[in-house]
């Protein structure tokens, strides 16, 4: 690798570190916040607002493998750039709305810009520029903009609702999501010149070279695809089960918007803590060894949230979540490139991508209806405690047979 090529690597890596931090934080992890003042101004049910998180994934899964074949065929600055503006714009849109509808058709905008923006783009910019051995810690660095970003912004957005409404909060920080997304689009993105000439060649040729073997039908025919993929549906809908409606859980238990705030911007910095680490131990440590680990630590921690009426278990629980949310940010995209072969990258990940995005899907609609039943947010996580444990098991069973 030349001298030039080692160098702009890391401008690659700080950048994706910035859009995670900003674009990603906001629109994913800060949105959780006004889920509740949303709901008690406009009047929705728990269920009926948490159906937006559902059509928001299920847009981004289905946008994910085009997505995915789109990074192959054109610049990735004029995909992320316009996915900036739909992204962002989208997000101060929300600051408009009136009814739940237009919250549903509001939320497609975004789901179409944040997947063309965030993560799918930047882990093939990742997987591009950096060498095997380092790809799981740089991926932990760069998702920890995450936990960075949502420590930060979760404060701001909590007094940004104390002192004026969630309409100003929506409008502000999508603002804020354009404002720094579309210059890094424009100006920074950018896949190695060896890369897209290989892909430029590949199109030349109407796909007849090797690069061909890598579609959905021939992955499919893997012996850990199908473990590596259920699994990762089902931790998607356990994780965004849990995620999207903690603090909505929080509210229900009686605790303060300020509590609520802290809970998160502590998950937040332990989050942050957890990519950095985790990255590492992928790095360093047999795969299967920090599956069991983190497989562990999750079901702890549904324990806790399960127990969450006392402060100190509350706070327990979002230590230990924490330490395991590398899990949904990481290991998607190290899987693909732990399990699958680094060649058309974006196409593989496009494709497994989907299967965790319909989980995402399907979790926040799933802990919203069973909140408003007699049963409450309690028989949720009782679930997710069950379907952690068997997507923990199938990750470790795609491994043994990769």
């Amino acid at each position: 690798m030349d001298k030039s090529k080692n160098n702009y690597k890391y401008i690659i890596a700080v950048s994706s570190f910035i859009l995670m931090a900003v674009a990603f934080s906001i629109v994913n992890s800060v949105n959780t916040i006004l889920t509740a003042p949303v709901i008690n101004a406009r009047n929705f049910s728990i269920g009926e607002f948490s159906l937006l998180f559902t059509i928001t994934a299920i847009t981004i899964a289905i946008c994910s493998p085009l997505v995915g074949n789109l990074l192959n065929k054109v610049n990735i600055k004029i995909i992320m750039s316009l996915s900036s503006i739909l992204a962002g714009g989208g997000y101060m849109l929300y600051g408009l709305a009136n009814n739940i509808l237009s919250f549903y058709l509001i939320g497609v905008i975004v789901a179409i810009g944040m997947c063309g923006l965030t993560t799918i783009p930047i882990s093939t910019m990742i997987s591009d520029w950096f060498e095997p051995e380092k790809k799981g810690s740089i991926m932990g660095i760069v998702f920890a903009g995450i936990g960075t970003g949502t420590f930060f912004w979760m404060q701001i957005a909590s007094r940004f609702l104390e002192r004026y409404n969630y309409r100003l909060a929506y409008l502000f920080l999508g603002a804020i999501v354009v404002i720094v997304s579309l210059p890094i689009s424009l100006f920074i993105a950018k896949r190695p010149d060896d890369v897209m000439a290989k892909l430029r060649d590949s199109n030349n040729k109407n796909n007849k070279s090797k690069d061909k073997s890598y579609t959905f039908k021939d992955i499919s025919k893997t012996p850990s695809f199908w473990t590596f993929s259920v699994g990762l549906l089902l931790m998607g809908i356990s994780f965004a089960g849990i995620k999207q409606h903690i603090q909505p859980y929080l509210s229900v238990l009686g605790y303060s918007i300020s509590f609520n705030a802290n809970i998160g911007s502590t998950l937040a910095l332990t989050s942050l803590v957890a990519n950095i680490v985790g990255g590492i131990l992928f790095d360093k440590f047999k795969t299967k060894i920090v599956l069991y680990f983190m497989g562990t630590v999750s079901c702890i921690s549904v324990v806790f949230l399960i127990l969450a009426g006392n402060p100190v278990f509350a706070y327990l629980f979002t230590i230990f979540y924490g330490l395991t949310m590398c899990m949904s940010s990481i290991w998607p995209s190290y899987g693909v490139s732990r399990l699958f072969s680094n060649e058309n990258y974006s196409v593989v990940f496009g494709f497994v991508n989907m299967f965790f995005i319909l989980g995402t899907s399907v979790g926040p609609f799933l802990s919203g209806v069973i909140a408003d039943t007699s049963f409450g947010y309690q028989a949720s996580w009782v679930i997710y405690f069950f379907t952690t444990i068997i997507a923990y098991f199938l990750f470790i069973r795609s491994v043994k047979n990769h």
